[in-house]
């Protein structure tokens, strides 16, 4: 059985480890070197579990109650693609959540290798921005180079 819950902590050995077989997917360095700084927790953080085991991850952090940034979307490989509809339920759960907490936009930074979630982001209506397009006060993972943006008033609009 596969469902999508709140984080707690007890799913972060999950999430590691996860965090690693995605890590050795990709040539380049997809995780920011550890620093000194400590890493801004979302304030939202889901996890799927299947049979008990974390398999996928999405959290959202919230600036200044003015925007959402999308963090941490993650699922392990044998669980991503259309047939699973995964992703589209963790990034449903992140806009029904920002959507009740009167956030308005969700952006979010990604890597230039990630090509199949930079489809899936426009398929589900974000749109592509420049970096200079960024709010200031925007989280930015510096391994970061492609960004995008999706406005929640135009859904309640159209």
């Amino acid at each position: 059985m596969t469902k999508v819950v709140v984080y707690e902590s007890v799913h972060q050995n999950g999430i590691d480890e996860m965090m690693n077989e995605i890590a050795v997917e990709f040539e380049e360095q997809i995780f920011p070197k550890i620093t000194v700084e400590t890493p801004r927790v979302p304030d939202k953080y889901w996890v799927v579990l299947h049979n008990g085991k974390v398999v996928g991850a999405v959290g959202v952090v919230v600036v200044q109650n003015e925007f959402g940034v999308l963090k941490k979307m993650m699922l392990k490989k044998e669980f991503r693609g259309k047939e699973f509809g995964l992703s589209k339920l963790l990034l449903e759960t992140v806009i029904e959540w920002t959507k009740e907490n009167q956030i308005s936009k969700i952006y979010l930074g990604t890597m230039n290798q990630f090509k199949a979630a930079q489809t899936f982001y426009k398929k589900n209506g974000f749109r592509e921005i420049l970096e200079n397009e960024l709010p200031l006060n925007f989280l930015k993972n510096p391994l970061d180079k492609v960004f995008f943006v999706k406005d929640l008033n135009k859904l309640l609009i159209e």
